[in-house]
């Protein structure tokens, strides 16, 4: 049997789409925080994590999203 290893899909890709501020919307409403605060926290781990101006790679982009949950769960325990 082949083992077949697919490309690292981010849990938070709509956040780098056009629908961003749909997705971003319906993580704020899950969260109880607001939109603009998923958005700024989402850029701002981003642009600590990866490469200025260019994508992220998969190992940066898992790294992103570890940090970017992080975030989301430390903002529902604090509520």
């Amino acid at each position: 049997m082949v083992k077949r290893h697919h490309p690292y899909q981010s849990p938070f890709a709509a956040l780098l789409t056009a629908d961003r501020f749909t997705f971003a919307t319906q993580l704020a409403t899950h969260y109880r925080m607001d939109t603009s605060q998923v958005l700024f926290a989402y850029l701002q781990i981003t642009a600590n994590v990866a490469a200025a101006g260019q994508a992220a790679t998969p190992t940066q982009q898992r790294e992103i999203d570890r940090w970017f949950q992080q975030f989301l769960n430390d903002a529902q325990t604090t509520i």
